[in-house]
């Protein structure tokens, strides 16, 4: 037995070198650079284990010994066949430096593999269609040009998404080959493209009784018949989820099986009907309304033709109202965009010295796309009002209406490149239903640019009219005032504007207002800035405009900027600090 032991403790012994772990590898490839540096690390065991603690110096031994064919092998998709690893005769130096290991590998790509012919070609049905002639010429490989395979399959894509487009959705490749001659540096491509028969549109259907069958239809963005695209699939579930109706949607085509001749897809939309009844509560502040609360109430959909009731109640310091709405969509130009719509407002508000309430009702017919929003509509108003030294008046109006608004940016909550312009036109005219005339416009806009990284400049003006023989037969809520969070910081909410003989602000006839700001990124949501307003409203050309500058702060989340800013209003000659506080999107 013991001769047993001593026999076993020597073999340990002799093992012992081999089962022992290995200190830490540096590997160093030279000869190449760029991608194919990257790609032969990438490829070698030696080097995507050589933090590994428990690797044995026997380990360590066998990756080394496999690296030249991992090299080599890392080099082919770039082109490079006959590449070779040429310290120690091929094999790499593997060394021992006190407690580490070192792995050298010289490199010689060698002359790269080169396409010498190229042959891409269409059979089938689709052979004469014009997306799929001159494939050959569009292909990311051509003669001459180095092998690689990435560009390769790249072009092979391009070909298939090529034909699904044009509604091959059965065309496939029955020849697709790369002979190389390594030693020659020779390569030839070789593709062929079978297309298969055109698919067209079926019938779109749905078991759902949500929407109205004919309602529903409207939403669909291609006809019976029309070539099958995967692009106007995805469009329609995505326009169906945009609807509010729907808490799923999946669009199923029923392609034939392989084996049947049918080209014709039917459409099957599996619908589940999102939560009728949404309702929403807030509280907040803002220098211009005070502490304010509200509560809010929508039916997304009332019935089968899509009809969605709101009703909305806001309690503020400086003012409250109630606003009830109900929307139809009604396909004008779009059915995902237009809507006619039901208005009604109540609402009391004071400022300064003006007090008023309202009740307005209306009709309008929207056009909301993502890039232009116009609409027109009428609207009546019953306001009775207190303001300077008029008191107790009140004034009905009928007024047509109508807006305009372009938006360009890729991102509208928190905007780096971005331009909002729009303008809105209304009148009344006496004694048709108005107990005055009148005409006023407004155009106006915002423009936010990022010349450098984390700097942000951002624009805004607007300019408003009033064409009638006195401002002081228009209700308060018609007339320009400026000042506040929104207008020229710095200035109290609708305190900038022509004044009575009391020193009290009424309103004017027409508005100017103009800012610019600068904004720096500090780090990870919080910015900050530095900004100058002028504007004021007025009733003669000789405009007294009003200035504030001052600085802020703000925190950038996924809803927008919540903005705390500091103005001084500079026109009033002594220095005083005014707070606004807003929160909202950039555009």
């Amino acid at each position: 037995m013991a001769a047993f032991f001593r026999h076993l403790w020597l073999l340990f012994l002799l093992l012992l070198p081999s089962a022992a772990f290995a200190a830490p590898v540096t590997v160093i490839v030279r000869g190449v650079d760029g991608e194919l540096h990257k790609n032969i690390l990438a490829s070698l065991s030696i080097a995507q284990q050589k933090e590994d603690a428990q690797l044995s110096a026997g380990q360590l031994r066998q990756m080394h010994k496999r690296a030249p064919e991992q090299i080599a092998a890392a080099l082919k998709p770039f082109g490079y066949y006959v590449a070779t690893v040429n310290n120690n005769k091929g094999r790499g130096l593997l060394e021992k430096r006190g407690q580490s290991w070192q792995a050298v590998y010289e490199v010689d790509a060698g002359p790269p593999v080169r396409v010498d012919s190229l042959s891409v070609e269409v059979s089938g049905p689709g052979k004469e269609h014009q997306a799929l002639k001159n494939l050959q010429a569009g292909f990311p490989l051509q003669r001459g040009s180095q092998l690689n395979d990435a560009a390769y399959e790249k072009g092979k894509k391009s070909i298939l998404s090529a034909a699904l487009a044009a509604g091959y959705i059965r065309a496939k490749f029955s020849e697709s080959r790369v002979e190389v001659r390594a030693k020659k540096g020779k390569a030839a491509v070789r593709l062929r493209l079978e297309t298969g028969p055109l698919h067209v549109f079926g019938q779109t259907f749905s078991s759902s009784l949500i929407l109205r069958p004919e309602l529903l239809q409207r939403y669909v963005p291609y006809q019976t018949g029309e070539v099958y695209s995967l692009v106007a699939l995805n469009r329609l579930q995505s326009d169906l989820y945009a609807t509010g109706y729907f808490s799923q949607v999946t669009v199923e085509p029923k392609l034939a099986a392989a084996e049947e001749t049918r080209e014709e897809v039917p459409v099957e939309l599996h619908l589940a009907p999102a939560l009728k009844n949404r309702y929403s509560f807030g509280a907040g502040y803002g220098t211009d309304t005070g502490v304010r609360g509200g509560i809010g109430w929508k039916n997304r959909m009332i019935n089968r033709l899509g009809h969605k009731p709101s009703f909305n109640i806001q309690l503020a310091e400086k003012g409250s109202k109630a606003v009830g709405g109900y929307e139809i969509p009604l396909p004008v130009f779009d059915l995902r965009y237009d809507t006619l719509s039901f208005d009604t407002l109540y609402s009391e508000e004071t400022w300064d010295e003006t007090e008023i309430n309202q009740y307005t009702i209306g009709a309008t017919l929207k056009h909301n796309a993502p890039e232009y929003q116009f609409g027109a509509g009428v609207e009546y108003l019953h306001e009775a009002y207190s303001v300077g030294d008029r008191q107790d008046d009140s004034t009905w109006l009928l007024m047509p209406n109508a807006f305009l608004t372009l938006i360009f940016a890729e991102n509208r909550v928190n905007t780096d490149h971005g331009i909002r312009v729009g303008g809105s036109i209304r009148a009344a005219q006496a004694p048709y239903l108005a107990s005055t005339s009148f005409v006023q416009f407004r155009v106006g806009g915002k423009a936010i640019f990022s010349p450098v990284d984390k700097w942000r400049l951002i624009g805004r003006g607007s300019f408003g009219a009033t064409m009638m023989d006195s401002i002081n037969e228009l209700p308060p809520s018609l007339r320009f005032y400026a000042g506040g969070d929104q207008s020229v910081r710095g200035y109290g909410y609708k305190r900038l504007g022509p004044k009575d003989d009391s020193g009290r602000v009424v309103g004017g006839q027409y508005l100017s207002e103009a800012s610019v700001e600068l904004e720096r990124k500090l780090s990870g949501i919080w910015s900050a800035a530095v900004f100058y307003d002028i504007g004021n409203a007025y009733d003669s050309i000789d405009a007294d405009l009003q200035q504030g500058v001052g600085v802020g702060v703000r925190m950038t989340l996924p809803f927008g900027q919540i903005r705390l800013d500091l103005a001084d209003p500079i026109s009033e000659g002594s220095f005083s600090v005014r707070i606004h506080l807003t929160l909202g999107a950039d555009l």
